[in-house]
């Protein structure tokens, strides 16, 4: 099966077998939140996701493996979504579901409970942070709460600036924090980009050669964090670190997760699988209802 997660920032397509482990991948940034306006998704942005689908139709084998494709916060919130993903699935035969946010949190949730159990642990006991670009995703048990603010939001409303993002994060973060407040958890298990690429940083890879077997299950803490932003404010090649035109969202990123994670004396685990592999699970268990 050929799962793609469209999501505010990113563009992931995995294959994944009847083991539930994944056989091909691919991710690519496309910004689709980018310069979001009333009007809905800006051309650029329409072209950057178009470009990605022309890789993906050629690079996966859609003539012999079925496929479910979904989108999120980004579309929620295009007034011009579904007019555009009229045109894809004209042009490239790629039918895509916008979904809720309290079911991408789910599916997350299910992504990362099977990479843990493929690591040897359960995440009964786990609160999930899913940060995203539009959105982030927080989930406990079979609690599910999507809330409105995502990288590539609070990246453009603060100009890129890393003296606005410590000012505005605990602001946008409130909510999220009074949510979390209600559980009683052991750890907290972190996905998506921003805390994949601190482990990355820490681990000393490069973006070209970022290996998602490496990072799965890794423990970060508070100074990591610090460590990847003094990293990246050094280098004089931060593209080769983090990936082109990534470094002020990774910034953005580290600083919505940060005072959130103060809050809680616990580990953090991260986990690179999410959306993208919980589909595969949800339609494997017969559990996926995209009109949830």
């Amino acid at each position: 099966m050929i799962c793609i997660d469209l999501g505010s920032n990113t563009i992931r397509v995995c294959a994944m077998d009847d083991n539930l482990e994944i056989t091909q991948s691919y991710e690519k940034i496309v910004g689709s939140a980018r310069n979001l306006s009333s009007e809905g998704l800006s051309m650029a942005a329409k072209m950057r996701i178009t470009e990605a689908l022309g890789e993906i139709i050629v690079t996966f084998d859609f003539k012999n493996d079925s496929h479910i494709a979904v989108a999120t916060e980004a579309f929620r919130l295009a007034s011009n979504a579904k007019d555009f993903f009229y045109d894809i699935e004209r042009d490239f035969g790629i039918k895509f579901n916008i979904i809720s946010g309290n079911l991408e949190a789910k599916l997350a949730r299910l992504g990362v409970e099977n990479r843990a159990l493929k690591l040897g642990f359960h995440i009964d006991e786990s609160l999930l942070i899913d940060l995203g670009g539009a959105s982030t995703e927080i989930s406990f048990a079979n609690e599910f709460k999507s809330f409105k603010f995502g990288i590539v939001r609070f990246c453009e409303e603060c100009c890129s600036d890393e003296a606005k993002f410590k000012i505005v994060a605990k602001d946008k973060i409130q909510d999220a924090l009074s949510f979390i407040s209600k559980f009683n958890f052991k750890n907290i298990i972190l996905t998506s980009g921003v805390p994949t690429s601190v482990v990355a940083l820490k681990l000393g890879l490069k973006y070209e050669n970022y290996d998602a077997k490496m990072i799965n299950g890794a423990i970060l803490d508070l100074e990591d964090f610090d460590a990847a932003l003094l990293k990246l404010s050094l280098s004089n090649d931060k593209d080769s670190l983090v990936g082109k035109n990534r470094t002020s969202l990774v910034i953005a990123g580290i600083y919505l997760l940060k005072p959130i994670l103060e809050e809680f004396s616990v580990p953090y685990i991260v986990i690179d699988d999410g959306l993208r592999e919980g589909i595969a699970v949800a339609s494997k268990l017969g559990l996926l209802n995209l009109k949830e």
